[in-house]
C-alpha cells in the first residue's frame, strides 16, 4: 500500500474519531435535539478558533469580528433571498419549536429575548444585520455614542483574563458621535422600523472637563439627535468619566439629568422607550437602599419605561479566581464583565424587580453565558438578557444555544411561552395557578 493510501486512510480515521469524539459529548437528552447543530458550533469555537483568537490583540480581534459582519451584510445585498443567504443569517433550524420565546415590551414585539448588549458595535456598523435577526438575535443596543466624537483612551485598553472568562476594558467611551451616528441611521432606517428593534445607549462625552449642566446638555444633544431614530434609548449613567469620578447615579444628578430629558422628549414629541442603564449595587442592605432610592427618582420621572441591569463592575470590586486577582490587579484599572459578575447582576435585577413591582421592563445584562444563566436573570425579574463577554470565549453558536436552552428550560418548568412565565412573577405566589392557566397558550 503506498504512502500517500495510508495518509489518506489515516486522515479519515482521524477526521471521524474526532467527529465521533464531539457527538459523543453533545448532551443527549431528547429535549435538546433543537441545539444539535448550536452546540457542536459552541465547542468548535471553545477548541479550535478561541485558542487562536486569545492569541490577537482584544481590539484587533473585535475589529476583524466587525468587519466579517459588514461582509455578510454586503454578501446579503449581493445575494438577497438565496438558501446560501437565509443559512448564513440563520443557520438554525427552519421553524421554531417549542415554547414560544415572543414578547411584546414597551410597545415593540420581541421575537427572541436574546440581545447585543451595548459597547459591541459602538458606530452602528451592523444595524442591518440586526434587523434580519441575525443568528435569532431578538434585538440589538449599539452605542455607547456620546455627543461629541470621542477617540477614547490610550492603548492597551482592553484584557481578557482566560482563566476567568472575563474582559477588563478601560475603552474611554470611543465612538463617532452622535451627529455621525444620527446620520447613519438615517440612511439605514427601515420606513415604519420594520425588523427586529435596535436601541441606541447614549452616555456623557468621554471629558473630564464637561461638568454639571453642561453634562446634562450633552446627554440631552445626543438624545435629540438620536431619539428620533431609534425603537429604544438607554440612558448610560454609571461611566465615570468625569475628573472626581462622579456619575449621574447619585439621586440628585440623575433627577436633574431624567428632567433635561423628558423636556427634551416632550419637545420632540417622540414615544419612543426610554431605559436607565445602572450598576449593579452591592448586594446588602446598603447597596439595596443606594439602589431604591435612584429607582424612586427614575420612577418619579414619570416617562421611563425600562431598566438595564447591570454596567461593568469596577476592576477592585470583582471577585476574581486568584489567578485572575493577580493579572487584574496588574492591569489595575477599567470595568469587569463576564461570568464573574452574573450573581451581583441577577441580585441587583431581583431587587429592582421587587422595588418596582415589576412596573418596569428590565434588560438584564452581566455574565449571560449560557441558557441557565439567562433563565435565572429572566426568573429574577428580567424580561430579556443581552450578551457580550459571553459571545468572546463561546462564540456566535452562543445566541441560539440561549434561546434553545431557554425553550428547553420553559418545558422543563412547564411554560407554553416566555410571556407566561414573566406574568408567573408578577403575580402573587397564591395565584400563580390562575396565572399559568389564564396567561398560557390560549392567549398569548
Amino acid at each position: 500500500m503506498s504512502r500517500a493510501r495510508i495518509l489518506k486512510g489515516a486522515g479519515a480515521l482521524g477526521a471521524a474519531a474526532l467527529g465521533a469524539g464531539y457527538v459523543q459529548r453533545l448532551p443527549k437528552k431528547e429535549d435538546h435535539h433543537l441545539a444539535w447543530s448550536q452546540s457542536m458550533s459552541t465547542r468548535l469555537y471553545s477548541d479550535f478558533a478561541l485558542p487562536w483568537i486569545l492569541q490577537m490583540d482584544p481590539e484587533t480581534a473585535h475589529t476583524l469580528t466587525l468587519r466579517c459582519g459588514e461582509l455578510v451584510q454586503v454578501l446579503h445585498a449581493m445575494l438577497p433571498n438565496t438558501v446560501p443567504m437565509q443559512w448564513l443569517l440563520k443557520p438554525g433550524v427552519a421553524a421554531p419549536q417549542g415554547p414560544s420565546l415572543q414578547q411584546r415590551l414597551m410597545g415593540l414585539a420581541f421575537d427572541s429575548p436574546v440581545g447585543i448588549a451595548a459597547g459591541f458595535d459602538k458606530n452602528a456598523l451592523l444595524v442591518p444585520l440586526y434587523r434580519r435577526g441575525f443568528l435569532g438575535l431578538g434585538f440589538a443596543e449599539i452605542g455607547s455614542v456620546s455627543a461629541r466624537a470621542a477617540a477614547g483612551n490610550a492603548k492597551p485598553r482592553c484584557w481578557r483574563i482566560p482563566s476567568d472568562e472575563v474582559v477588563v476594558n478601560a475603552m474611554g467611551l470611543n465612538n463617532e458621535g452622535a451627529e455621525a451616528i444620527a446620520e447613519k441611521l438615517r440612511s439605514l432606517k427601515v420606513e415604519g422600523h420594520q425588523g427586529r428593534p435596535v436601541g441606541v445607549n447614549i452616555a456623557k462625552t468621554h471629558d473630564p472637563n464637561i461638568l454639571g449642566a453642561a453634562a446634562v446638555e450633552d446627554f440631552a444633544t445626543s438624545f435629540r439627535l438620536l431619539a428620533p431614530l431609534a425603537d429604544f434609548v438607554v440612558l448610560n449613567v454609571s461611566c465615570p468619566n468625569t475628573t472626581e469620578g462622579k456619575t449621574f447615579e447619585e439621586p440628585a444628578a440623575l433627577a436633574e439629568l431624567l428632567g433635561a430629558v423628558g423636556r427634551t422628549r416632550k419637545a420632540l414629541a417622540e414615544k419612543v422607550p426610554v431605559l436607565v442603564k445602572l450598576m449593579a449595587t452591592a448586594d446588602d442592605q446598603a447597596g439595596r437602599q443606594t439602589q431604591r432610592e435612584l429607582l424612586q427618582v427614575i420612577e418619579d420621572a414619570g416617562f421611563v419605561e425600562g431598566l438595564v441591569i447591570s454596567n461593568t463592575v469596577k476592576n477592585p470590586e470583582a471577585k476574581l479566581s486568584k489567578k485572575g486577582r493577580e493579572e487584574a490587579n496588574a492591569i489595575g484599572k477599567g470595568g469587569v464583565s463576564g461570568r464573574v459578575i452574573h450573581k451581583r447582576s441577577v441580585a441587583a435585577i431581583r431587587s429592582a424587580y421587587q422595588a418596582t413591582g415589576g412596573r418596569l421592563t428590565i434588560i438584564g445584562v452581566g455574565g449571560t453565558d449560557s441558557a441557565e444563566a439567562a433563565y435565572e436573570k429572566i426568573r429574577a425579574g428580567a424580561s430579556l438578557v443581552e450578551v457580550y463577554t459571553g459571545l468572546v470565549y463561546k462564540g456566535p453558536g452562543l445566541l441560539e444555544d440561549l434561546q434553545t436552552g431557554l425553550q428547553r428550560l420553559l418545558e422543563r418548568d412547564g411554560f407554553d411561552s416566555l410571556q407566561q412565565d414573566f406574568a408567573r412573577k408578577v403575580l402573587p405566589k397564591w395565584d400563580t395557578w390562575l396565572g399559568k392557566n389564564l396567561l398560557g397558550k390560549k392567549l398569548l
